[in-house]
């Protein structure tokens, strides 16, 4: 293999991966966009139930019982 045809064989390569690295960074920013979007959901929606659950898990007040002494006449 020659010396030019192995500059022209690297050149190939070069352009290639630029072209391969502009196709990825197309789809690159709206991807990580996208994560975290779907993480700050999840965090969010993580938050939510356990602040749910606890306000489902607080008990009842007790009821109130009034108790009246019998009537005497």
């Amino acid at each position: 293999m020659t010396d030019d045809e192995e500059k022209q064989l690297r050149q190939e390569l070069l352009v290639a991966d630029l072209n391969l690295r502009r196709k990825q960074d197309i789809w690159e920013h709206p991807r990580n966009i996208a994560l975290l979007v779907a993480a700050t959901a999840a965090i969010v929606s993580a938050i939510a139930g356990f602040v749910g659950f606890k306000i489902g898990q607080t008990p009842a007040p007790p009821p109130v019982i009034i108790n009246l002494p019998p009537q005497t006449k």
